[in-house]
């Protein structure tokens, strides 16, 4: 068990920043979509 555990750890080591690298730009996609989109449509340009 404990090998298993030795040998899980650098796997989620660097998958973790991976993971938090496509949530963040997912989110930050999502939010330029709706501003583009949505906020955009509202005030367009003279």
């Amino acid at each position: 068990m404990d090998l298993l555990l030795a040998t899980a750890k650098p796997w989620t080591y660097w998958i973790a920043p991976l993971l938090v690298l496509v949530s963040v730009l997912g989110l930050l996609s999502v939010v330029l979509q709706y501003v583009f989109k949505v906020v955009a449509a509202k005030y367009p340009k003279t």
